[in-house]
């Protein structure tokens, strides 16, 4: 009995660690789909904007959104490689 208990328990600790990452995952994926979106906003904004005040504003704020991009895309293969191992 004492055998089947632990292996319980480990199966909810696992099951529970599986659950917060794909949480993680569909969050992530989430963010990364509106920053695209944002993304290709900004670059018609770009296309139609002659001013250069504004331009300098829309081409750093498409900097930053590509950075973060890079970053989350990172942690998103991160995530993969995890859950491939594991699973």
């Amino acid at each position: 009995m004492k055998v089947q208990k632990l292996l319980d328990k480990l199966t909810d600790i696992l099951s529970d660690e599986r659950h917060a990452q794909m949480e993680k995952y569909k969050s992530l994926k989430k963010v990364l789909k509106a920053l695209r979106v944002e993304k290709v906003k900004l670059e018609k904004e770009l296309a139609n904007t002659t001013d250069p005040q504004p331009r300098h504003d829309i081409e750093s704020r498409l900097k930053i959104i590509s950075k973060q991009r890079k970053k989350g895309l990172e942690v998103l293969k991160g995530l993969k490689k995890e859950r491939k191992q594991k699973g």
